[in-house]
């Protein structure tokens, strides 16, 4: 496996592994909500007969409008280029290098900076592990928005079908598919794609019940790697959405 599709790999995979830690955290503390797994949310808006009901409706839409509205916005600034620029192949290919870098760096940034405010603004606005609802929600919306960011990155920047980073079902039907289909590709950072989300979660959950106000940290340190690993990773990879064609 070629170096820059290691670094890659491993970028999603602490991504999955941050999004499994983010959950937890938004599930122990954010009203039983949750921050990756909107197909969790469009259930919990419609648990009515559940305990402070209308408290997790308005945590589960913003979670579930936020997180819309941002992958909305990731797609549309990670457009591919209208036109080839001229120059030749030798020129095509640094352009396209150089846009690859520029993409990262609209997703990955954003999406740190709003965890990094995801971390103090739950250490400076809980206590014991409880914030006020419109804490909660500014939480919420922060949290959605870095991991609409990051699923973005994997879907653009993936060089795997399937390893999405905040849901598992997508990667969980294209593993099986494949193997009903006898194709061997990517299934182990498929795999461990899958792995990595209850591994997060586990971790964010001992430190939540250990340290309360510490309970987003783990999905910011993800973040602040992946990001790190990507940014610093060769641009020698195709580019955005020419393997998902």
């Amino acid at each position: 496996m070629p170096h820059t599709a290691r670094r890659l790999h491993l970028t999603l995979l602490l991504l999955s592994f941050g999004a499994g830690a983010a959950d937890a955290f938004a599930f122990l503390a954010l009203n039983g909500t949750f921050t990756a797994n909107m197909t969790g949310n469009l259930v919990l808006a419609a648990l009515f007969t559940r305990p402070g009901f209308v408290a997790t409706l308005v945590c589960a839409l913003v979670a579930i409008v936020v997180f819309a509205a941002v992958l909305y916005a990731g797609f549309r600034v990670t457009r591919p280029p209208a036109a080839s620029l001229p120059g030749g192949p030798a020129a095509g290919a640094a352009a396209a290098a150089g846009e690859h870098r520029r993409l990262l760096r609209r997703l990955l940034l954003p999406s740190l900076v709003a965890q990094v405010v995801v971390v103090v603004l739950w250490m400076l606005g809980s206590s014991d592990g409880d914030a006020t609802l419109g804490v909660k929600c500014t939480v919420i919306a922060l949290s959605a928005a870095s991991l609409a960011l990051q699923t973005v990155t994997a879907k653009k920047f993936s060089d795997t079908a399937g390893v999405t980073t905040t849901y598992v079902t997508g990667t969980l039907t294209t593993t099986m598919q494949a193997l009903a289909e006898r194709r061997g590709g990517g299934q182990g950072i498929r795999a461990l794609s899958i792995l990595a989300l209850p591994a997060g979660a586990l971790v964010a959950t001992a430190l939540f019940h250990a340290a309360p106000s510490a309970g987003a940290v783990p999905a910011l340190l993800m973040t602040v790697i992946a990001t790190g690993i990507a940014l610093t990773s060769p641009t020698t990879v195709d580019p955005p959405d020419t393997r998902h064609a």
